[in-house]
């Protein structure tokens, strides 16, 4: 085998291996993509909150955060982890302190996210309904 069929053959392999790890991100992504609406419990206080989830051109997942409750809507969120049917990420906005941290379970229906909230050293729940 020549020098240039083994470069052809390495870049072949290296766009197969991208479009399968972008075919299982995206297909893991799938259950938790469109709208949420729930409430977020932290600090003895309990927020009304909504989540969105979408798949961008690359089909990676993107998302934002609603804090309803608090009239702050469209918070960018990043730093998403997929394992089977539990999602975590974080609120990216550089004016939200304290890194919010999100850690959620889909249920066996699909349609309700559960998990654990932290900011800034507090601990909270949150649960959303997919709408």
């Amino acid at each position: 085998m020549t020098r240039n069929s083994l470069k052809k053959t390495a870049v072949a392999l290296g766009i197969l291996a991208f479009v399968a790890v972008a075919a299982v991100q995206a297909q893991d992504a799938k259950p938790f993509i469109g709208a949420w609406k729930g409430t977020l419990s932290i600090a003895g206080q309990e927020l009304e909150i909504g989540l969105n989830f979408t798949l961008d051109e690359a089909k990676k997942i993107q998302g934002t955060f609603d804090s309803i409750t608090q009239g702050a809507f469209g918070l960018k969120l990043g730093n998403f982890e997929i394992k089977d049917k539990t999602i975590s990420f974080v609120l990216t906005d550089p004016n939200v302190p304290g890194e919010p941290t999100f850690k959620a379970t889909l249920d066996e229906t699909g349609k309700k996210l559960a998990g654990d909230f932290t900011q800034a050293g507090y601990a909270g729940t949150f649960a959303v309904v997919k709408q």
